[in-house]
């Protein structure tokens, strides 16, 4: 009875195997994948590095996300295969064969793929291991000889996880043969849909949860707020997404079948009524392609954008090479610290390229209309991101560092440059009020507090307009309100950077010569190997699973084209039988696939336009504030994957016409 089980095993997977080599093959994939990135995690050489800390954190993202979409997808896959079967196991049913003798056969078969992909894919996964973790040193900058190891607790995790899904889609395929009875499983592969009705409500709500997603994405202005309702947002266009695809695409048939000058054509008559009577299905997969698809562009773009950007992000988040800030209860006299920092950075050896310095005071509190609220109000809790910041600075300061001219200030006025547009025409606070001259919203601000909820550059016309703030703040008793900046860039190479700033840091600190409280030094250089490691980490992790998902996006193209052409092939014989030539044949085809194949990717690049201001404001926590960057990145993500999608596209349809036009003939 076993060498039976193993000969029906073996002869079912070798007749179907236009069915069972994808599904094996994506199988295995996934689980190098996942043995991948778990052996990055317990890779004990990056444990030891500077930043390897950031990158395990990053890996152990990424393998949850892997973890999870392995279930979903091999299940998912794992019905495409059950529904082919379904007609086999009901004429072994019909034959004599019990449901304990079929189900061993399913166990059977189940175990052989089950121990094919994880062996197969842990080897794959060992082998290009050294390989993957040399592409990532090279991506974080590490130069450092890499051990070929093999990493126990990777394979252990992988055993366990893909045992356990193996062993619960086994039992799935095994429930489906018990409740089902044989004439059930002989017409399983060819069971029709009724014609589903145009269901108003559900369009409706897929409209309103796409345009609520929408709603968020677009007009969420605060970054830490994008942050939190980004995972509401994602998941409003997914449900919005479903609906849609299953209620609108239903409407749009529908609508194609009314319309007679288009319907009572060859190619559309077969195409357009065929599609009807199984849009349950169909678009339950389209909507898979369209949310996976999106993931796909907008997890590529902006990783990618970021780690081509980082050159750029390094110089938005250290304004200068030296970055000396420093605390005053007075508007401090410059000359000592600057005079401190030019000896010592000559006595380095070190030649100043640039340099400026700037002086503003913070003011924070919750905007009530046009007065901001610096005490709130008695018993009530403030989130960070419900506060308003007011950096009021100078207009020669602000040239300074922004290179904008605010031009004329009169005494009782202020300009607003910021993360968002001031609509009110004053502004008070502290008990002083101020007319509000411009106002002016552009994201190179957005970094300046990127968690609060409002951010300005406050500009006044000279520093007796910041002393007029001074003296309000000294009321309250507070020693440092000013905030001092002096920013200078210098020659040399990066070891003499960091020497530099090391030697300055420890000048400046503690040092009663400077006139301030609590200085600190930030030098980019030092920071630099920092930034590259979570950038390079965030970037690997993007490919990664850019590449998962794209993978998974086109098994489910090809699976859904060849059971839907295995379905239709009956179809396509009877039309032919009533005078219906091949080469209508293929038209149709051409017509039923291009009427709904485009429409994922056409909708998923609307859903990445709509998520732009979104991810902007993301972006700008991690201070990515090149957006010119990330645009083209995003048009180079959709266009490249709308090629491989079109040559997908391609590739099922001729194998889809083969299976209706040719097969059996």
């Amino acid at each position: 009875m076993n060498k039976l089980y193993i000969k029906l095993m073996t002869t079912n997977i070798k007749n179907g195997k236009k069915f069972y080599l994808p599904y094996i093959l994506s199988g295995i994939l996934i689980v190098t994948l996942f043995y991948n990135i778990l052996a990055i995690y317990y890779n004990e050489g990056l444990s030891n590095m500077a930043g390897g800390g950031d990158v395990k954190l990053i890996m152990s993202f990424g393998s949850k996300v892997i973890g999870i979409f392995s279930f979903i997808f091999i299940f998912y896959t794992n019905s495409f295969i059950m529904k082919r079967r379904k007609k086999d196991i009901g004429i072994y049913n019909i034959l004599g064969m019990e449901k304990r003798h079929i189900a061993k056969e399913l166990f059977a078969e189940t175990m052989a793929i089950a121990i094919i992909v994880i062996v197969c894919g842990l080897a794959t996964g060992i082998l290009f291991d050294k390989f993957l973790m040399m592409f990532l040193y090279k991506l974080l900058g590490f130069e450092t000889s890499i051990k070929f190891v093999i990493s126990g607790m990777a394979v252990f995790y992988t055993l366990i996880l893909f045992l356990a899904l193996y062993f619960l889609i086994m039992v799935y395929n095994v429930m489906q043969v018990k409740l089902s009875n044989p004439i059930e499983l002989l017409r399983g592969s060819n069971v029709g849909e009724k014609e589903p009705k145009t269901k108003v409500l559900m369009a409706i709500t897929g409209f309103l949860c796409i345009g609520a997603g929408y709603y968020i994405a677009i007009t969420t202005e605060n970054p830490m707020a994008a942050l939190m309702f980004f995972f509401i947002a994602v998941l409003l266009v997914i449900i919005g997404t479903y609906c849609l695809f299953t209620a609108g695409s239903i409407a749009l048939l529908k609508m194609l079948r009314n319309n007679k000058k288009y319907y009572y054509q060859k190619k559309h008559f077969t195409a357009v009524s065929g599609m009807i009577y199984r849009m349950k299905q169909n678009a339950a997969g389209l909507a898979n392609i369209c949310i996976l698809s999106t993931m796909v562009l907008v997890m590529v773009s902006t990783t990618v954008s970021m780690y081509i950007g980082e050159e750029d992000i390094l110089k938005t988040r250290f304004e200068a090479e030296l970055n000396i800030n420093g605390r005053s209860g007075k508007l401090a006299d410059s000359t000592n610290i600057i005079q401190l920092a030019e000896d010592e950075i000559k006595k380095q050896g070190r030649k100043i390229l640039k340099e400026y310095e700037y002086t503003h005071i913070t003011v924070g509190g919750v905007m009530n209309g046009s007065e901001l609220d610096t005490e709130g109000e008695e018993g009530i809790k403030y989130n960070f991101s419900d506060i308003t910041f007011l950096n009021l600075i100078t207009r020669d300061d602000f040239k300074k560092i922004s290179g904008i001219d605010a031009g004329d200030i009169k005494e009782d006025e202020i300009k607003l440059f910021g993360t968002a547009k001031y609509n009110e025409d004053e502004i008070k606070f502290l008990g002083l009020s101020y007319k509000v001259k411009e106002s002016v919203a552009d994201n190179k601000f957005a970094q300046m507090e990127s968690n609060a909820a409002k951010c300005y550059f406050a500009v006044t016309g000279d520093y007796n307009g910041l002393e007029k703030v001074a003296a309000r703040i000294r009321e309250e008793n507070v020693e440092d309100m000013y905030n001092y900046g002096l920013h200078i860039d210098i020659d040399g190479t990066p070891d003499q950077k960091k020497q530099c700033a090391k030697a300055l840091s420890k000048l400046l600190n503690n040092n009663d010569k400077t006139g301030l409280l609590k200085v600190s030094v930030e030098s980019r250089e030092e920071n630099r190997s920092g930034f590259y490691i979570v950038y390079g980490g965030l970037f690997f992790l993007g490919i990664f699973l850019g590449t998962m998902f794209l993978i998974i996006t086109v098994l489910i193209i090809f699976y859904k084209q060849i059971s839907e052409g295995y379905e239709d092939r009956e179809r396509f014989i009877i039309m032919e039988k009533v005078g219906m030539s091949k080469k209508d044949v293929k038209s149709s085809i051409r017509s039923q696939i291009r009427t709904v194949f485009l429409l994922p990717i056409a909708v998923a690049t609307i859903h990445v336009a709509a998520a732009f201001p979104m991810t902007r404001r993301l972006l700008a926590m991690l201070n990515m504030s090149n957006y010119k960057l990330y645009i083209i990145c995003v048009i180079a993500t959709v266009v490249v994957f709308a090629i491989i999608y079109v040559i997908v596209f391609l590739l099922t349809s001729r194998t889809y016409y083969k299976i209706v036009g040719e097969e059996n003939r």
